[in-house]
């Protein structure tokens, strides 16, 4: 890591079971102008835009195309995220830590409700060229990986997909998420919400067979990354931890390995009761960790931290350790 210190200016969010008065590009347009506004900013003062959206989920195809606009993307450096909204902050992130600007906006979306059920449209994310009635989704992959546990013991509910039921899964809506992030001496001292101490992400095989499901390979290496940089941004100085995931069963599996407290980890609420879609959730979850350290400013030192898996069965995962103060700062 560099010595240029990151720190998060203002963060908006619009989550809704179904949207229906607003479009999707009202809806961006909306969320981004009011984290701007939060900071005192302006499209004016923005170094670049990082935007994150999933073209089949859109229903939109390059969905940039239509989408740079009302976030504020026109004749600026806009970066377009295809993989998951919260490795879209991880990129702003590494972005200002490389110098390229001082001032960046990031907005991840899914409005599922204007284009197409999602569960359709994953059917395609694995076999592009057929569609077949019965495939794989996120809900089939999440099952399949939370058998592995049930397998070892764990205690199977009513299902939606064996071993699920509708509890353990995430709840579906329509969402924005718009965070402003800058480097320090970018912004008023003292006006910033939290501080970015590292962020760290890892990807395993796509091949479901080819992995071992249980084991949580992409998680262990995002964590291993910031370990290594950050001795300090342990998940055991994590006060607070906010996970996006396919399933409750990941969440608790999550705990297991890094050794969380388990009433500090999504006390925003569980996965079914935040409306989302797959591809935004993480930033859904990173957003409340800030919030989550902006609430805890004035006080000690703390730390909260964002986990956001992407992928069929935790393919992906992006972690994300925010601070009340600066590195360093204990």
């Amino acid at each position: 890591m560099t010595g240029t210190e990151i720190a998060v200016l203002a963060v908006a969010s619009t989550t809704v079971e179904r949207e229906e008065r607003r479009s999707l590009e009202e809806m961006i347009f909306d969320t981004a102008t009011s984290a701007l506004g939060s900071a005192n900013l302006t499209h004016e003062d923005l170094d670049g835009v990082v935007v994150s959206g999933n073209d089949e989920i859109d229903g939109r195809v390059i969905s940039i195309m239509a989408s740079a606009g009302p976030a504020g993307g026109v004749d600026r450096d806009t970066t377009m995220i295809a993989s998951s909204a919260d490795q879209a902050l991880s990129y702003g992130f590494l972005r200002l830590l490389a110098g390229q600007g001082e001032r960046v906006l990031v907005v991840g979306w899914a409005k599922p409700s204007e284009s197409v059920d999602p569960d359709r449209a994953e059917l395609m994310a694995a076999e592009p060229y057929v569609l077949r009635d019965i495939g794989m989704n996120h809900t089939i992959a999440a099952a399949l990986q939370a058998s592995t546990w049930v397998r070892e013991g764990a205690v199977a509910g009513a299902t939606v997909a064996y071993p699920l039921d509708h509890g353990d899964l995430p709840g579906r809506g329509d969402s924005v998420h718009a965070i402003v992030i800058a480097a320090d001496g970018a912004f008023p001292e003292g006006s910033e919400l939290a501080w970015i101490v590292d962020s760290g992400w890892a990807t395993s095989s796509y091949e479901l067979g080819g992995r071992d499901l249980s084991e949580l390979e992409s998680l262990r290496g995002a964590v291993d990354q910031i370990v290594a940089r950050n001795p300090a941004a342990a998940p055991a100085n994590w006060a607070r931890t906010e996970i996006a995931a396919g399933s409750e069963y990941v969440v608790r599996e999550t705990v297991r390995v890094l050794g969380l407290r388990p009433d500090s980890v999504n006390v925003a609420g569980g996965l079914a009761e935040l409306p989302t879609s797959p591809h935004v959730a993480g930033l859904g979850r990173f957003a409340e960790a800030i919030r989550a350290t902006t609430a805890a400013r004035g006080g000690a030192p703390t730390k909260t931290a964002g986990i956001g898996y992407h992928g069929f069965a935790s393919q992906g995962a992006t972690v994300m350790v925010f601070s009340t103060h600066k590195r360093g700062v204990e």
